[in-house]
Protein backbone atom coordinates (compact mmCIF):
# COMPACT_ATOMS: atom_id res chain seq x y z
CA UNK A 1 0.00 0.00 0.00
CA UNK A 2 1.57 3.69 -0.89
CA UNK A 3 2.27 6.23 1.27
CA UNK A 4 -0.89 7.97 0.03
CA UNK A 5 -3.04 5.62 0.92
CA UNK A 6 -1.88 5.12 4.07
CA UNK A 7 -2.98 9.16 4.75
CA UNK A 8 -5.88 8.26 3.55
CA UNK A 9 -9.20 8.31 5.76
CA UNK A 10 -12.46 7.50 5.78
CA UNK A 11 -14.04 10.65 4.74
CA UNK A 12 -17.70 9.64 4.82
CA UNK A 13 -18.93 13.79 4.57
CA UNK A 14 -19.31 14.02 0.73
CA UNK A 15 -18.97 16.29 -1.94
CA UNK A 16 -22.57 16.44 -2.25
CA UNK A 17 -22.63 17.66 0.85
CA UNK A 18 -21.32 21.00 -0.51
CA UNK A 19 -22.94 24.88 0.37
CA UNK A 20 -26.12 25.83 -1.92
CA UNK A 21 -26.28 28.86 -3.94
CA UNK A 22 -22.99 29.06 -4.88
CA UNK A 23 -19.77 30.76 -3.94
CA UNK A 24 -22.16 33.92 -2.33
CA UNK A 25 -25.28 31.47 -1.38
CA UNK A 26 -25.82 30.12 1.83
CA UNK A 27 -24.34 27.44 4.18
CA UNK A 28 -27.32 25.65 3.36
CA UNK A 29 -26.96 21.36 2.97
CA UNK A 30 -28.24 20.35 -0.58
CA UNK A 31 -29.70 16.84 -1.31
CA UNK A 32 -27.73 13.90 -0.66
CA UNK A 33 -26.69 11.97 -3.62
CA UNK A 34 -28.65 8.99 -4.48
CA UNK A 35 -27.15 5.74 -3.34
CA UNK A 36 -26.73 3.40 -6.37
CA UNK A 37 -28.26 0.62 -6.91
CA UNK A 38 -25.76 -1.83 -5.89
CA UNK A 39 -26.33 -0.04 -2.54
CA UNK A 40 -29.51 0.88 -2.21
CA UNK A 41 -30.51 -1.64 0.23
CA UNK A 42 -27.67 -2.25 2.71
CA UNK A 43 -28.63 -2.22 5.92
CA UNK A 44 -26.73 -2.78 9.46
CA UNK A 45 -26.70 -5.70 11.05
CA UNK A 46 -29.03 -6.04 13.76
CA UNK A 47 -28.40 -4.92 16.94
CA UNK A 48 -24.87 -3.00 15.71
CA UNK A 49 -25.43 0.48 15.98
CA UNK A 50 -25.19 -0.44 19.72
CA UNK A 51 -23.29 -3.15 19.94
CA UNK A 52 -20.69 -2.00 22.26
CA UNK A 53 -18.03 -5.03 21.11
CA UNK A 54 -19.00 -4.04 17.41
CA UNK A 55 -18.23 -0.17 18.42
CA UNK A 56 -14.63 -1.23 19.51
CA UNK A 57 -13.75 -3.33 16.62
CA UNK A 58 -14.98 0.03 14.76
CA UNK A 59 -13.24 2.11 16.80
CA UNK A 60 -9.83 -0.01 16.69
CA UNK A 61 -10.11 -0.06 12.74
CA UNK A 62 -10.89 3.98 12.96
CA UNK A 63 -7.48 4.56 15.26
CA UNK A 64 -5.29 2.34 13.41
CA UNK A 65 -4.59 -0.90 15.54
CA UNK A 66 -6.36 -3.39 13.39
CA UNK A 67 -3.99 -2.51 10.48
CA UNK A 68 -1.64 0.52 11.06
CA UNK A 69 -1.72 1.29 6.95
CA UNK A 70 -5.24 2.08 7.28
CA UNK A 71 -6.64 4.58 9.28
CA UNK A 72 -8.81 7.63 9.86
CA UNK A 73 -7.30 10.00 12.35
CA UNK A 74 -5.12 11.68 9.90
CA UNK A 75 -7.61 13.72 8.67
CA UNK A 76 -10.65 13.48 10.83
CA UNK A 77 -8.76 13.31 14.24
CA UNK A 78 -9.18 10.90 16.87
CA UNK A 79 -12.46 12.01 17.98
CA UNK A 80 -14.08 13.19 14.85
CA UNK A 81 -13.38 16.80 14.96
CA UNK A 82 -10.91 16.97 11.38
CA UNK A 83 -7.23 17.99 11.82
CA UNK A 84 -6.54 18.64 8.68
CA UNK A 85 -8.16 21.78 6.47
CA UNK A 86 -8.76 21.88 2.91
CA UNK A 87 -9.58 19.09 0.34
CA UNK A 88 -13.34 18.66 1.31
CA UNK A 89 -12.07 17.25 4.99
CA UNK A 90 -15.30 16.80 7.15
CA UNK A 91 -15.95 16.83 10.77
CA UNK A 92 -17.45 13.64 11.92
CA UNK A 93 -19.96 14.95 14.51
CA UNK A 94 -22.47 15.94 12.04
CA UNK A 95 -23.80 12.97 10.23
CA UNK A 96 -27.26 11.84 11.60
CA UNK A 97 -28.86 12.02 8.06
CA UNK A 98 -27.26 9.26 6.58
CA UNK A 99 -29.21 6.67 5.80
CA UNK A 100 -27.03 2.91 6.34
CA UNK A 101 -26.95 2.69 2.31
CA UNK A 102 -25.27 5.82 2.04
CA UNK A 103 -22.72 5.39 4.63
CA UNK A 104 -21.62 1.96 3.36
CA UNK A 105 -21.87 3.21 -0.19
CA UNK A 106 -19.71 6.45 0.53
CA UNK A 107 -17.01 3.83 2.47
CA UNK A 108 -16.45 1.59 0.14
CA UNK A 109 -16.52 3.41 -3.41
CA UNK A 110 -15.23 6.55 -2.01
CA UNK A 111 -15.53 9.91 -3.46
CA UNK A 112 -14.55 10.79 -6.60
CA UNK A 113 -11.99 13.83 -7.07
CA UNK A 114 -11.13 13.69 -3.35
CA UNK A 115 -8.68 12.37 -1.52
CA UNK A 116 -11.20 10.02 0.02
CA UNK A 117 -10.50 6.96 -1.90
CA UNK A 118 -12.92 3.25 -2.33
CA UNK A 119 -11.87 1.10 0.88
CA UNK A 120 -14.26 -2.42 -0.73
CA UNK A 121 -10.67 -4.08 -1.15
CA UNK A 122 -8.93 -3.27 2.22
CA UNK A 123 -11.94 -3.96 4.54
CA UNK A 124 -14.69 -6.70 4.30
CA UNK A 125 -17.98 -5.78 4.61
CA UNK A 126 -18.31 -6.49 8.43
CA UNK A 127 -15.59 -4.28 9.01
CA UNK A 128 -16.97 -1.35 6.91
CA UNK A 129 -20.18 -2.34 8.95
CA UNK A 130 -17.75 -1.95 12.15
CA UNK A 131 -16.29 1.55 11.39
CA UNK A 132 -19.77 2.77 10.86
CA UNK A 133 -21.32 1.72 14.04
CA UNK A 134 -17.64 3.60 15.59
CA UNK A 135 -18.52 7.19 13.52
CA UNK A 136 -22.20 6.82 14.15
CA UNK A 137 -21.61 8.01 17.79
CA UNK A 138 -19.25 11.18 17.14
CA UNK A 139 -22.75 12.67 16.27
CA UNK A 140 -24.21 11.71 19.45
CA UNK A 141 -21.92 12.93 22.24
CA UNK A 142 -19.54 9.33 22.01
CA UNK A 143 -22.51 7.65 22.92
CA UNK A 144 -24.27 4.53 20.95
CA UNK A 145 -27.37 5.30 19.88
CA UNK A 146 -29.85 3.09 17.71
CA UNK A 147 -29.73 5.04 14.13
CA UNK A 148 -32.66 5.92 12.34
CA UNK A 149 -32.51 5.27 8.70
CA UNK A 150 -32.87 8.09 6.31
CA UNK A 151 -33.34 7.64 2.50
CA UNK A 152 -32.92 11.56 1.62
CA UNK A 153 -31.62 14.33 2.58
CA UNK A 154 -34.85 16.53 3.41
CA UNK A 155 -35.18 20.72 4.23
CA UNK A 156 -35.99 20.84 7.90
CA UNK A 157 -39.09 22.26 8.95
CA UNK A 158 -38.47 25.96 9.31
CA UNK A 159 -37.92 26.22 13.04
CA UNK A 160 -39.19 29.95 14.64
CA UNK A 161 -35.68 30.01 16.36
CA UNK A 162 -35.00 31.01 19.81
CA UNK A 163 -33.34 33.98 19.33
CA UNK A 164 -33.41 36.85 22.22
CA UNK A 165 -30.57 38.65 21.34
CA UNK A 166 -31.41 42.27 22.51
CA UNK A 167 -31.62 44.86 19.20
CA UNK A 168 -31.30 48.60 19.58
CA UNK A 169 -33.23 50.85 17.37
CA UNK A 170 -30.76 53.21 14.63
CA UNK A 171 -33.37 56.44 14.23
CA UNK A 172 -33.30 57.36 10.76
CA UNK A 173 -31.11 60.64 9.87
CA UNK A 174 -27.99 61.85 7.97
CA UNK A 175 -24.73 60.84 9.21
CA UNK A 176 -21.19 61.70 7.61
CA UNK A 177 -19.56 58.22 6.27
CA UNK A 178 -16.25 57.53 5.20
CA UNK A 179 -12.43 59.88 6.18
CA UNK A 180 -10.77 62.17 4.19
CA UNK A 181 -7.93 61.39 6.43
CA UNK A 182 -8.06 57.42 5.90
CA UNK A 183 -7.04 55.30 2.83
CA UNK A 184 -7.88 56.01 -0.41
CA UNK A 185 -11.34 53.68 -0.70
CA UNK A 186 -12.53 55.39 2.78
CA UNK A 187 -12.87 58.60 0.81
CA UNK A 188 -14.48 61.00 -0.04
CA UNK A 189 -16.01 62.18 3.28
CA UNK A 190 -19.78 62.08 2.35
CA UNK A 191 -23.34 62.73 3.88
CA UNK A 192 -25.47 59.63 4.06
CA UNK A 193 -29.47 59.43 4.71
CA UNK A 194 -30.70 56.10 6.68
CA UNK A 195 -34.29 55.12 7.53
CA UNK A 196 -34.51 53.48 10.49
CA UNK A 197 -32.92 50.00 11.71
CA UNK A 198 -32.39 47.61 14.23
CA UNK A 199 -28.54 46.38 14.94
CA UNK A 200 -27.65 43.69 17.63
CA UNK A 201 -26.22 45.31 20.54
CA UNK A 202 -23.61 42.23 20.70
CA UNK A 203 -22.35 40.16 18.17
CA UNK A 204 -23.54 36.67 17.45
CA UNK A 205 -22.20 34.45 20.18
CA UNK A 206 -20.93 30.77 20.46
CA UNK A 207 -24.26 30.08 22.43
CA UNK A 208 -26.45 31.66 20.04
CA UNK A 209 -24.32 29.91 16.79
CA UNK A 210 -24.95 26.75 18.56
CA UNK A 211 -28.44 26.67 18.39
CA UNK A 212 -28.61 27.60 15.10
CA UNK A 213 -26.43 24.73 14.03
CA UNK A 214 -28.38 22.35 15.86
CA UNK A 215 -31.98 23.71 14.00
CA UNK A 216 -30.28 23.50 11.00
CA UNK A 217 -27.88 20.35 10.48
CA UNK A 218 -25.46 22.72 9.28
CA UNK A 219 -21.86 22.22 9.49
CA UNK A 220 -20.15 23.70 12.56
CA UNK A 221 -17.16 26.28 11.70
CA UNK A 222 -13.43 24.90 12.01
CA UNK A 223 -12.44 24.57 15.75
CA UNK A 224 -15.61 24.36 16.47
CA UNK A 225 -15.39 21.77 19.35
CA UNK A 226 -12.73 24.04 21.12
CA UNK A 227 -14.64 27.27 20.75
CA UNK A 228 -18.32 25.26 22.30
CA UNK A 229 -16.58 24.37 25.08
CA UNK A 230 -18.35 26.27 28.49
CA UNK A 231 -16.13 28.59 28.85
CA UNK A 232 -16.60 30.25 25.75
CA UNK A 233 -20.08 30.44 25.36
CA UNK A 234 -20.53 34.11 25.37
CA UNK A 235 -17.59 34.79 23.13
CA UNK A 236 -18.44 35.51 19.41
CA UNK A 237 -18.32 32.81 17.35
CA UNK A 238 -15.37 33.29 14.83
CA UNK A 239 -13.97 30.85 11.67
CA UNK A 240 -17.45 32.00 9.30
CA UNK A 241 -17.61 32.94 6.40
CA UNK A 242 -20.00 35.49 4.67
CA UNK A 243 -22.10 33.32 3.76
CA UNK A 244 -22.05 31.48 6.86
CA UNK A 245 -22.84 34.66 8.40
CA UNK A 246 -25.72 35.43 6.06
CA UNK A 247 -27.59 32.58 6.19
CA UNK A 248 -27.29 32.73 10.15
CA UNK A 249 -29.15 36.08 10.12
CA UNK A 250 -31.66 34.81 7.98
CA UNK A 251 -32.43 31.94 10.05
CA UNK A 252 -32.52 34.49 12.96
CA UNK A 253 -35.44 36.19 10.88
CA UNK A 254 -32.91 39.24 10.34
CA UNK A 255 -29.99 40.00 7.95
CA UNK A 256 -26.31 41.12 7.95
CA UNK A 257 -26.27 45.17 7.57
CA UNK A 258 -25.38 47.17 5.06
CA UNK A 259 -21.78 49.28 5.69
CA UNK A 260 -23.66 52.56 5.88
CA UNK A 261 -25.63 50.73 8.65
CA UNK A 262 -22.90 49.07 10.28
CA UNK A 263 -21.01 52.84 10.36
CA UNK A 264 -23.52 55.06 11.82
CA UNK A 265 -24.24 51.84 14.36
CA UNK A 266 -20.80 52.71 15.28
CA UNK A 267 -19.92 56.07 14.86
CA UNK A 268 -23.13 58.26 15.62
CA UNK A 269 -24.31 61.34 13.99
CA UNK A 270 -21.33 63.57 15.20
CA UNK A 271 -18.30 61.76 13.07
CA UNK A 272 -16.38 60.34 15.44
CA UNK A 273 -13.61 58.79 14.96
CA UNK A 274 -14.08 55.60 17.38
CA UNK A 275 -17.36 54.31 18.99
CA UNK A 276 -16.46 56.13 21.84
CA UNK A 277 -15.66 59.49 20.75
CA UNK A 278 -12.22 60.86 19.60
CA UNK A 279 -9.38 59.55 22.26
CA UNK A 280 -7.03 56.81 21.40
CA UNK A 281 -7.89 53.21 21.35
CA UNK A 282 -6.85 51.50 25.26
CA UNK A 283 -7.85 48.14 26.32
CA UNK A 284 -10.86 49.11 28.42
CA UNK A 285 -12.42 50.35 25.97
CA UNK A 286 -11.59 47.44 23.10
CA UNK A 287 -9.86 44.25 22.36
CA UNK A 288 -7.04 44.51 20.14
CA UNK A 289 -3.07 44.26 19.58
CA UNK A 290 -2.91 40.57 20.59
CA UNK A 291 -0.45 38.65 18.87
CA UNK A 292 -2.20 35.46 16.40
CA UNK A 293 -0.25 33.26 18.81
CA UNK A 294 -2.42 34.26 21.57
CA UNK A 295 -5.79 32.99 19.67
CA UNK A 296 -5.26 30.22 23.00
CA UNK A 297 -8.22 27.96 22.37
CA UNK A 298 -10.49 30.89 21.39
CA UNK A 299 -8.91 32.72 24.89
CA UNK A 300 -8.24 35.56 23.31
CA UNK A 301 -11.84 36.98 22.29
CA UNK A 302 -13.95 38.36 25.19
CA UNK A 303 -17.15 37.91 26.02
CA UNK A 304 -19.22 40.35 24.26
CA UNK A 305 -21.13 43.09 26.50
CA UNK A 306 -17.71 43.14 28.99
CA UNK A 307 -16.06 46.37 27.49
CA UNK A 308 -19.03 49.03 28.53
CA UNK A 309 -16.81 52.61 27.94
CA UNK A 310 -16.10 51.48 24.12
CA UNK A 311 -19.75 51.10 23.55
CA UNK A 312 -20.74 53.22 20.43
CA UNK A 313 -23.71 56.51 20.84
CA UNK A 314 -26.28 53.86 20.67
CA UNK A 315 -24.97 51.76 23.11
CA UNK A 316 -23.56 48.79 20.70
CA UNK A 317 -20.63 46.69 22.08
CA UNK A 318 -17.71 45.58 20.35
CA UNK A 319 -17.72 47.83 17.06
CA UNK A 320 -13.89 48.74 17.37
CA UNK A 321 -11.65 45.19 18.29
CA UNK A 322 -12.84 41.78 19.09
CA UNK A 323 -13.73 40.13 15.70
CA UNK A 324 -14.03 41.73 11.78
CA UNK A 325 -17.66 41.28 11.37
CA UNK A 326 -18.64 40.79 8.24
CA UNK A 327 -21.56 43.54 6.36
CA UNK A 328 -23.82 42.64 3.50
CA UNK A 329 -22.36 44.61 1.00
CA UNK A 330 -19.57 43.69 -2.22
CA UNK A 331 -16.89 45.63 -1.83
CA UNK A 332 -15.96 48.57 -4.66
CA UNK A 333 -12.51 50.88 -3.65
CA UNK A 334 -14.40 53.55 -5.69
CA UNK A 335 -17.86 52.91 -4.48
CA UNK A 336 -18.33 56.16 -2.24
CA UNK A 337 -17.16 58.35 -5.39
CA UNK A 338 -20.86 57.00 -6.92
CA UNK A 339 -22.90 55.65 -4.03
CA UNK A 340 -26.50 56.96 -3.65
CA UNK A 341 -26.65 59.80 -0.93
CA UNK A 342 -30.15 57.53 0.59
CA UNK A 343 -29.97 53.74 2.20
CA UNK A 344 -26.52 53.08 -0.24
CA UNK A 345 -26.39 49.13 -0.09
CA UNK A 346 -23.32 48.80 -1.90
CA UNK A 347 -22.36 47.07 -5.90
CA UNK A 348 -24.60 44.62 -7.11
CA UNK A 349 -21.96 42.51 -7.82
CA UNK A 350 -18.59 42.06 -6.91
CA UNK A 351 -15.45 39.76 -6.01
CA UNK A 352 -15.25 40.69 -2.12
CA UNK A 353 -17.21 41.09 0.98
CA UNK A 354 -17.00 44.23 3.05
CA UNK A 355 -15.75 43.67 7.08
CA UNK A 356 -15.53 46.20 9.30
CA UNK A 357 -14.57 46.72 12.71
CA UNK A 358 -11.03 45.35 13.68
CA UNK A 359 -9.84 42.77 15.67
CA UNK A 360 -8.63 41.34 18.73
CA UNK A 361 -5.23 40.81 16.65
CA UNK A 362 -4.84 43.65 14.76
CA UNK A 363 -3.22 47.36 15.27
CA UNK A 364 -5.15 50.27 16.93
CA UNK A 365 -5.47 51.81 13.26
CA UNK A 366 -7.87 49.20 12.66
CA UNK A 367 -10.74 50.59 14.77
CA UNK A 368 -11.23 53.43 13.38
CA UNK A 369 -15.18 53.60 12.31
CA UNK A 370 -14.82 54.39 8.83
CA UNK A 371 -11.82 51.86 8.41
CA UNK A 372 -12.46 49.23 5.60
CA UNK A 373 -11.43 45.50 5.12
CA UNK A 374 -12.46 42.92 2.50
CA UNK A 375 -12.52 38.86 2.42
CA UNK A 376 -13.65 36.85 -0.07
CA UNK A 377 -17.36 35.86 0.85
CA UNK A 378 -17.54 31.75 0.90
CA UNK A 379 -15.85 28.77 -0.71
CA UNK A 380 -16.77 25.21 -1.23
CA UNK A 381 -13.98 24.04 0.99
CA UNK A 382 -15.98 24.19 3.92
CA UNK A 383 -12.45 24.19 6.03
CA UNK A 384 -10.24 26.22 4.41
CA UNK A 385 -8.58 28.72 6.82
CA UNK A 386 -8.32 31.41 3.83
CA UNK A 387 -12.18 32.43 4.26
CA UNK A 388 -12.87 31.36 7.24
CA UNK A 389 -10.66 33.28 10.34
CA UNK A 390 -10.06 33.26 14.13
CA UNK A 391 -10.65 37.10 14.15
CA UNK A 392 -14.00 36.77 11.41
CA UNK A 393 -17.39 37.08 13.26
CA UNK A 394 -20.63 38.83 12.98
CA UNK A 395 -23.95 40.53 14.14
CA UNK A 396 -27.14 41.28 12.65
CA UNK A 397 -29.95 43.90 11.79
CA UNK A 398 -33.31 44.24 10.64
CA UNK A 399 -35.37 46.56 9.20
CA UNK A 400 -38.37 47.98 11.55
Amino acid sequence: MSGRMIAQCIMVLVSSLTLSGGIAGSAELMPLDPVPAAYAKKKMPAGWWTDPKIIEEGKKIYLGETDPLVSCTGCHGEDGEPVRSGEGVRSLKNTKRFSDSYWFWRVAEGIPKTPMMPWKSLLSEDQIWQVVAFMHTFSHGGKPVEHKDYTGYKQPEKIKPKNVAPMVLVPAGDFTMGSNEGSDHEKPEHKVFLDAYYMDVYEVTIEQYAKFLDATSIFPPPKWITMNEPPHQKRPVVNVDWADANHYCKWAGKRLPTEAEWEKAARGTDGRIYPWGNDPPDPIRANYGKEKEKWNKHDALAPVGQLKAGKSPYGIYDLAGNVWEWVNDWYDQDYYATSPSRNPAGPKSGKYKVMRGGSWDFAPESLRSARRDLNIPSTTDYDSPAYRNFNSGFRCAKSP
